[in-house]
């Protein structure tokens, strides 16, 4: 079968290639792929910007169905449509380091299998992963409490998840900022809930700052993986410049693979707390975005905007880059599937 792989370390070496299909032991599950989505990592790693372990099949963002299961499987049945934790071993990422879902067929170990509920279209299910780490974001590394101000940096997929998904724990308001070529990714947040569309080129600080009668947001999500994306986090955050501290929180999800160049003094001044966000708990975070996925709590139509078939991926990857895309898919077995 054709993957698409990134053959050799360094800038570039993506390329279509021929490999054998997945060979699975007793505990492993032998999937076909219905589609990956196209992640900025994977723009990383083509850039030799993000860590990866070459050669390896690319794509950690799928859905799919079990076309065979081992003989020790108990937890997934053939024909089961299914999503995966792409942390499948210490240090081993699905896509990354592991050969991921860029490629018809696909071996997932049965623990980090999850089966969706036979409603849930293949579509939806292809968001798991991101559904997964803004779920980890938003409620496990910090918290959108009932009320917030909420701003998110970076009309990208995980900030438009983000902005449906403050607005599901109860956000007063939900600002999102981007560029003035972003305005097809702002109208899209706007259909999904954001409140109050933004512009980097516009001082979006002293919008929301007006907006909150100058306090500023309590919390605040930076993904635009830009030097003027994180200033303008700690710019909108809302600043306790006495007493305890703590009214803002600034998350950053964003990888940048080089270095900024920043104001930092209103995050001490602030009394600001900054928390990471990369991974997640396990299955207890699995379980949790699996959960919403089954109940529909999303508007996931929206996000997905283009269907690529594998040899378009040089045309997928060029898209994103371009930002003609916010969620876009690469389809391994063409669009015309079946889970046979």
């Amino acid at each position: 079968m054709q993957a698409l792989r990134k053959t050799a370390e360094g800038r570039g070496h993506v390329a279509l290639v021929d490999v054998p299909e997945p060979q699975v032991g007793p505990h492993d599950i032998l999937m076909k792929v219905y589609a990956a989505g196209i992640c900025g990592s994977d723009l990383l790693i083509e850039d030799d910007r993000h860590f990866y372990r070459a050669p390896v099949t690319l794509g950690h963002e799928f859905s799919g169905v079990a076309c065979a299961v081992g003989s020790a499987v108990t937890r997934v049945r053939e024909g089961q449509k299914l999503v995966a934790d792409i942390e499948c071993a210490p240090g081993d990422w699905l896509g990354v380091t592991v050969d991921g879902a860029y490629a018809p067929y696909m071996r997932l170990p049965e623990h980090v299998a999850y089966p969706v509920a036979d409603h849930v279209s293949l579509e939806h299910a292809g968001l798991a992963e991101p559904i997964v780490a803004t779920h980890h974001l938003i409620q496990e590394r910090a918290q959108v409490k009932v009320g917030d101000d909420v701003v998110i940096v970076g009309p990208g997929p995980m900030g438009i998840m983000a902005v449906q998904y403050a607005k599901v724990c109860g956000a007063r308001r939900v600002f999102l900022i981007g560029l003035r070529d972003d305005e097809r990714r702002l109208q899209i947040g706007a259909q999904v809930g954001a409140d109050h569309l933004l512009y980097s080129e516009e001082n979006p600080e002293e919008a929301v700052m007006d907006l909150t009668g100058g306090k500023g947001a309590e919390f605040v999500l930076e993904c635009s993986a830009s030097e003027r994306g994180v200033q303008h986090a700690i710019g909108c955050a809302r600043k306790a410049y006495e007493g305890p501290g703590g009214k803002g929180v600034i998350v950053f999800i964003s990888l940048w693979g080089q270095r900024l160049t920043l104001d930092l003094d209103q995050i001490s001044l602030g009394q600001l707390d900054i928390r990471g966000s990369w991974s997640w708990n396990g299955r207890e975070t699995w379980e949790h975005a699996v959960d919403l996925l089954n109940r529909g709590v999303f508007d996931l139509d929206p996000m997905i905007t283009n269907h690529y078939a594998l040899d378009e991926w040089d045309t997928a990857f060029a898209n994103l880059r371009a930002k003609q895309d916010v969620k876009a898919y690469i389809h391994p077995h063409g669009r015309e599937w079946s889970p046979g």
